[in-house]
Formats: structure tokens, sequence, C-alpha cells
């Protein structure tokens, strides 16, 4: 027998997981970006057209909302069995069709059916999936690569509202949809059928940043027949404990914020402005989203989730004052759109990593998929309450005084988590 050690997997000067980085990227602009975040700009000229209820045609959120509670559960047990670009490439194509569909909708009960499609085809592609395959692909940078990425679905979002308020103008509503489904299979299709692949074992790679002393950890994890431990809080102890219920409420509150994004193109239209100032106070909202990823990210490396929460909840704060008290200034309103915008990271970034610092890595995938469930049981209410309290007083200011009492909630929410903290055990 030969005494020869086995090759061992190498990497490439340029490694593979860059692909996936990027592929990520576009999934989120495509995705998140189009599909959500820019559809406020079709809100007004559809219930303008059809006589809705603002507050009624968004309750096709609210139905998204509840569909991702369905679906939450399932997407980390099915992407790691499955073949990742068959089951993702299933989900954007009938997302896309979602979305197509609403160009040929006359009831508002249609749009729910399409919101019920967002939410069980859509959350394999919105937020959860770009998480675990950067995690899978890169051991080292995660956090700074994590930030890039999550940051596009602002990138999407900014670029991707006016493109469509263009197209509503030049075309209708109608087309604008047939349009805007077509844009979003061409952003993300590519990448989840040709380049997209779990882990980086499928094409007998290593993860980005790999190292010598982890290849020798597990060998010798393999001749005793072990696997490396993980230590932190077991599945079934972690969801009956304090910090979870905190976690599920901080990923609720957290999602509200999403009623406001969508709200904020016939915000500017109720108070004098043009379609088009609406659909740039929604790209000032993504640019600044995808300006505080990237801070954020390096606060939480710096100084920790904790304050950072902190941070994100006051410049929220800022950004909902900015609403109300700067409505005769377009400047002061795009600049409170921006501060607003760090909402997404609070959302995308900081609620994984406190999850991550409260419960460990040991079962770490079906901790947060669960606690994310939180965002169709409470986020569920953020775009019809937010539409109602126009459609009925006729002003969103209140809307915003409701926005500043969530973050305050979010806040005592955190707080009582690290406090439960110390009660949470751990395990290898």
């Amino acid at each position: 027998m030969s005494d020869t050690p086995k090759a061992k997997p190498k990497n490439p000067p340029f490694h593979y997981a860059w692909l996936i980085a990027i592929g990520c990227c576009f999934m989120n602009a495509g995705g998140l970006g189009a599909v959500l975040d820019a559809a406020g700009v079709f809100f007004v000229p559809v219930c303008d057209d059809l006589g809705f209820l603002r507050g009624d045609l968004q309750l096709y959120l609210t139905f998204y909302f509840i569909a991702t509670i369905v679906a939450m559960p399932i997407i980390g047990w099915v992407l790691p069995k499955y073949n990742i670009r068959i089951v993702l490439s299933v989900a954007m194509a009938i997302t896309a069709l979602g979305v197509a569909a609403m160009g040929t909708y006359n009831e508002v009960w249609q749009w729910y059916v399409s919101g019920v499609v967002f939410g069980l085809a859509g959350s394999f592609i919105f937020v959860v999936p770009a998480p675990i395959l950067i995690i899978n692909w890169f051991k080292k940078r995660t956090g700074v690569v994590l930030g890039i990425v999550m940051m596009f679905s602002g990138i999407g979002g900014a670029v991707l509202a006016p493109v469509f308020t263009y197209l509503i103008e030049l075309l209708g509503w109608r087309n604008s949809y047939f349009l805007a489904a077509v844009i979003i299979a061409l952003l993300v299709l590519p990448w989840t059928l040709f380049v997209f692949r779990f882990r980086p074992s499928d094409m007998g790679l290593r993860p980005y940043g790999w190292t010598e002393q982890d290849e020798q950890t597990k060998d010798v994890h393999e001749r005793k027949g072990t696997t490396p431990s993980v230590s932190g809080v077991p599945f079934k102890k972690a969801v009956f404990s304090v910090g979870f219920v905190c976690m599920f409420l901080f990923c609720g509150l957290a999602a509200y914020y999403a009623g406001f994004n969508s709200n904020l193109p016939g915000f500017a239209v109720s108070i004098g402005y043009s379609p088009m100032f609406g659909a740039g106070m929604l790209s000032a909202v993504m640019i600044g989203n995808m300006f505080d990823k990237l801070v954020m990210g390096y606060l939480n490396d710096k100084v920790g989730v904790r304050l950072t929460v902190f941070v994100q909840l006051v410049m929220i704060v800022i950004g909902f004052l900015g609403f109300l008290f700067f409505q005769a200034s377009e400047a002061g309103l795009l600049v409170a759109a921006f501060f607003f915008g760090v909402q997404n990271s609070l959302f995308s970034i900081s609620t994984p990593l406190m999850i991550r610092r409260l419960f460990g890595e040991k079962d770490y995938a079906r901790i947060f998929t669960w606690a994310r469930i939180g965002t169709g049981v409470i986020g569920a209410f953020g775009p019809p309450t937010v539409g109602y309290i126009y459609d009925f007083t006729g002003t969103y200011n209140y809307a915003f005084l409701v926005g500043i009492a969530v973050a305050v909630l979010a806040a005592v929410v955190m707080v009582i988590a690290e406090m439960s903290r110390r009660r949470l055990v751990w395990e290898e």
C-alpha cells in the first residue's frame, strides 16, 4: 500500500467563491431589490387607475410576509438536501411569473395571490440563501463580503425604482410589470442556473481563506473518525429561551419598516411632489441602505453588534423626524430618506449577527430561519397599517410616529435579549 498522502483540494488563484459572491449580488438586486424594494412605484398608478385604497393593495405584501411563515422552516431543510441550482432557478422563475401576472390583474385579491407566490417561492431568493452561501464559501472576510452582497438589494432598488417609474410613465403600469419580470429574470437566472454551488466541496474546493492549519485539523478528525465540535445553544433549548423570543420579536420589528419603503412614493405625492421625486426618495433610501451596510458591517466588527444596533435605531428615528419636519424641503426629505435606509442593514446584517452572538454556531441555521418567522408574523402588518393610516387620516405623519415607537420597542427587546444571554448554556 502506498504511503503517498492523498491530494488535498487546492484553491485556484481566482477563487470560485468570488463568483458565488457576485452571483449573490445579482440575486439580491434582482430579487429583494426589484421585486419588493422597488415595488412601491407601482402602487399609486395602480390605485389611481383601478380605484383601490392604498392599504388594500399593499395587503399583498402582508400575504407575502404570512407566506414566509410557511417557507422559512422549509428553506433550511431544502437547500442543503437538493441541487441548489434547480431549487433557486425554479423559485426565481415562479417569482418572475408572479410579477408578470400583476400586469393582467383587475381585482385587488389577485395581487394577494402574487403576494403568496412571493412569500413561498421568493423566500428562496430573498435574504436567506445569500448569507448561507457566503458563510459556506468564505472562511475569511465573511462579514465584509456579506455586507457587500446584502448592499446590492439597495443597489437594485435604487437603480430600478426610477427605471420602473420611467417605464410606467412611458408604457403604463401593465406593460411595465411585464418588462419588470423580464429584467428580474435576466438579472438572477444566469447565476442560479450556471454558477451557484451549495458548498466548495461540491467542486472539490475549500472555502476562501482556508489555511493549512484548517487542513491539519480536518485530517486529525478524519483519522479519529470524529468531526470538529461547534459550540452554541442546541436548537431545542434555544427555541424555548427568552433570547429566542426576543430575536423572534426583533426580526418582526425590523421587518415592519419595509412597509414604509413601499409607501414613500405615495408619501411624496401626498405632500405635493411628483411621482419621479417619490421614486427619488426611494432611491435615496436604497443609497443609504448601500452605504449603511458597509459602515454598519465595519462597526459590528469594531465595536460589536449591541452598540451598532443602537446606532442604527437612532438613525431610523432621525429619518422619521426628517419626514415629519422637512416636508417643505426636497433636500431635507432626501437626507431623511438616506438616514432611514439604515433599517435594511438592521434586518439583513445586525439581526443575523445578534442571533449568532446569543446562540453560537451549533444550530445556527435552524435557529436563524425559525427566528425569521417573526418577519412574517409582525412584518406583515407594516405595509397595510402604513397605507391604512394614510387612507383614514389623509396624512402619513401618524405612521411615522408609529415607526419611532417601533424603534424604541426594538431597543428594549435587544436589551432584554442581552440580559437573557447569561442564562443560555452553550454546548459543544
